[in-house]
Order: C-alpha cells, then sequence, then structure tokens
C-alpha cells in the first residue's frame, strides 16, 4: 500500500448489497484507468445485510479498498465523516452507493478544484446539468422547498445542496469535518454552512444524475418539520 494517495473515494453504504456491486466495478474500472494513486473506502453504516462481504470481495481486484463497519446505523453524516478522518487522499470524495452521479464526473470536479475554489460539489441545477431520471412529482416539490427555507435560514447561495458527490482538498476536509455535528442525510446543509462561515471557496459543477427509486428517505410533515428544527440548530451550533 502506497501513502502517496492522490485520489480518496468515500462510499457510505446502508444496506447495499445489490446497489454496491455495480457501483465498485465501475468505479474500480475508472481508477484503474488513471495515472494518479487512489483508494476507495467503503463504511457500512450498521448495515444488516451483506454488505461488508459484497464489498470486500473486491480486495481482490483493487487492493487499495478499505472496508469500515460498525453498529448500529447512525446516518449518512456519520460515515461520511468517518470516512474522511480514516482517507489519505490530497483530494477526497463522497459518493453515494448508488452512484447516482457516474464516476465519470470526477476528472470535471477535480478539474474545477484549483485556485479560488476549495470544495467543489456536482449540481443537478447548474449549468451543464442533466436529471436523466426524475423523482416523483412530490419528492421533487419538497426539494424545491426545502432549498427555498435552507437558503432563507442559512443564507447559503448554492442551489443544490443534497447532490451526493463532493470533492475536498485534504486540508479544507480536515478542517471542517470534525466540527460537522449532524449525523443525518441533511449533514450536507451544515457542511456546506461552516464552510461559508469558514471562508472557504464553494462552487457547484453541473453533473448528470439519476433517481433510482430507491431513497431511503421519507417524506411528510413530520419529516419537514423535523428537517426545518435542524437548520435553524445549524445556526444555534455554529
Amino acid at each position: 500500500m502506497t501513502n502517496n494517495i492522490f485520489l480518496s473515494i468515500i462510499i457510505p453504504a446502508y444496506n447495499e448489497e445489490k446497489r454496491l456491486p455495480s457501483t465498485l466495478v465501475a468505479t474500480i474500472d475508472f481508477l484503474k484507468r488513471q495515472k494518479y494513486a487512489s483508494e476507495i473506502v467503503v463504511v457500512s453504516d450498521g448495515s444488516i445485510d451483506k454488505t461488508k462481504e459484497i464489498a470486500e470481495g473486491f480486495k481482490r481486484s483493487f487492493s487499495e479498498l478499505k472496508i469500515i463497519e460498525y453498529f448500529p446505523n447512525i446516518g449518512k453524516g456519520a460515515a461520511v465523516k468517518l470516512g474522511m478522518e480514516v482517507s489519505r487522499g490530497d483530494y477526497r470524495l463522497f459518493m453515494d452507493a448508488d452512484m447516482a452521479v457516474p464516476i465519470g464526473f470526477i476528472p470535471k470536479l477535480l478539474n474545477n478544484l484549483s485556485n479560488p475554489y476549495q470544495i467543489v460539489i456536482g449540481s443537478r441545477a447548474s449549468r451543464g446539468s442533466k436529471v436523466l431520471r426524475h423523482q416523483n412529482f412530490i419528492r421533487e416539490i419538497s426539494a424545491k422547498i426545502f432549498g427555498v427555507v435552507q437558503r432563507v435560514v442559512l443564507g447559503i447561495p448554492i442551489r443544490d445542496t443534497q447532490c451526493g458527490f463532493k470533492l475536498f482538498e485534504k486540508r479544507v476536509a480536515e478542517r471542517i469535518f470534525p466540527q460537522v455535528r449532524f449525523d443525518c442525510a441533511y449533514f450536507d446543509a451544515e457542511l456546506l454552512f461552516l464552510a461559508r462561515k469558514m471562508g472557504l471557496s464553494i462552487v457547484e459543477v453541473g453533473v448528470s444524475w439519476s433517481h433510482d427509486g430507491q431513497t431511503r428517505l421519507p417524506i411528510g410533515a413530520k419529516r419537514t418539520i423535523d428537517i426545518i428544527k435542524k437548520l435553524f440548530l445549524i445556526h444555534y451550533y455554529h
């Protein structure tokens, strides 16, 4: 194993025995074709299926694959935070286990991660983006409402905070992730709020995105109230 890792890819996973294999196949194939050294960190967030065993099987084809598992399930934010902590790359990207954004967009993010930008996030709302498979109508409307409320409460001028495809410089990741307090799937809002408060520069780049229909995030009045509460708590904590 080499210590000179250029790119780390963190994949948070909760009961992903079905979706993870194709994601790892595509990710490993992509990384093997690059000239730089890389690693993959799969964080099994309290999975009760064969997520860990399936991920372990890919070590034969990609030696720089690390699998971490803990119990019980905590949340995507906790998994990403731990993955960032154990990563060794000069650049660190986290992506969803369903690979909603194709792995081929990594070069586009890397090309934008230079002075003055320190954080590059994939976006479904920026120029050049394309939603190949939409969520249902209710989820899309809920997401748009959440975005408006979030911009009002947190003052984050980012159109798509929730796309799970974000790239960070090593020093930025080591500085910002230890301060993230939320463990749930909406930790992204806190992460970007912190980045803005620290004066870090962020850029959104358009990506292709596909909804696979297996989202585990519930919707409804209770969930909406919980999200809004967390937005105000971000202000309180920071």
